[in-house]
């Protein structure tokens, strides 16, 4: 098999998740930094445009969006589970619904803290992605809206724990810890004290977050951009055979030119679609540079839609 290869950049919540799981996991990897914002011209021609933060590539295959990375880490194997035996269906809800609750908010909350410390160019990028004002001075008044909606949601994480388990499941760490870690994990690490102490339920929240915190990375080694890029042209995308006959309720039939996009913020990606699963999209993407690889994107999140291809 070839190489893990994470794109991503350090400030990323999303890309700490998945640190979190290739160490969970034992997993060595390599690291490809990538820019904060954009352009990123060595990444796009890979993944069409894609905007979202990490990216998990093996080989020419490319899976987009932590919902599904993680669950193509746990196919790569180790211990212990990032999906227990019985209890997938329940991390992956758990883990949507606190990041659906929490991460936003406590994005907002950090970067109004943060004032000037954060750079223009990111907020102007992310404003239309976000579809919030992310200026400092305009969020910066509406903490106490953020800051309640957060704990609100860190209440019930704090009712799940408040039994003395060590992790969310239970006696061991998985992706359910680390969905709801990495919220709370930015706004401590960029908000500064203040942002620290508002965080409510730290008596018991507080020994649950350095466990996970404890997980560490795993053993990585760097990689340049066009490294990875000549991995992807060397390597021959797979033809996956999954398709459900749901797809054509919508009326998407395999090959079809498709948008996938994702349903709350985001730019759609376009490509001829290989495969519609209960768990994935799959769509060829082609660029000069690369060649043909793999888009891989979960179908919790992400809409799929007949297009007319550009001539």
């Amino acid at each position: 098999m070839s190489e893990v290869i994470l794109h991503h950049y350090q400030l990323s919540p999303y890309s700490e998740k998945t640190r979190l799981a290739l160490g969970l996991k034992g997993q060595s990897w390599r690291s490809v930094e990538i820019p904060v914002w954009t352009p990123r011209p060595k990444l796009t021609p890979m993944t069409g445009g894609y905007r979202r933060t990490p990216i998990l590539q093996i080989g020419a295959e490319f899976y987009c969006d932590t919902l599904l990375i993680l669950q193509v880490i746990e196919q790569l194997g180790g211990s212990p589970a990032l999906y227990p035996n019985g209890q997938e269906g329940f991390a992956k809800a758990f883990g949507w619904w606190i990041e659906k609750g929490s991460f936003l908010n406590a994005v907002c909350l950090t970067i109004g803290n943060m004032g000037g410390k954060i750079p223009q160019e990111l907020v102007d990028e992310r404003r239309p992605l976000f579809r919030v004002n992310l200026d400092p001075d305009v969020l910066l008044p509406k903490r106490p809206v953020y800051l309640q909606r957060l704990n609100a949601h860190l209440a019930w994480l704090a009712e799940v724990l408040a039994d003395g388990r060590k992790f969310v499941l239970g006696s061991a760490p998985s992706a359910a810890d680390l969905s709801a870690y990495h919220p709370i994990w930015f706004a401590r690490q960029n908000g500064g004290p203040e942002i620290a102490r508002l965080i409510a339920f730290a008596d018991v929240v507080d020994p649950w977050y350095a466990r996970v915190a404890a997980l560490g990375h795993g053993k990585h080694a760097d990689m340049t951009p066009d490294e990875a890029i000549e991995v992807a042209r060397v390597h021959q995308p797979s033809e996956p055979d999954g398709w459900s006959s749901e797809a054509q309720n919508v009326g998407i039939r395999r090959g079809d030119w498709v948008s996938v996009t994702p349903d709350d913020y985001g730019n759609p990606v376009h490509g001829n679609i290989l495969a519609w699963t209960q768990d994935e999209i799959v769509i060829r993407h082609e660029d000069p540079s690369v060649g043909k690889v793999n888009l891989h994107f979960p179908r919790v999140g992400f809409d799929a839609a007949l297009e007319q291809k550009a001539a």
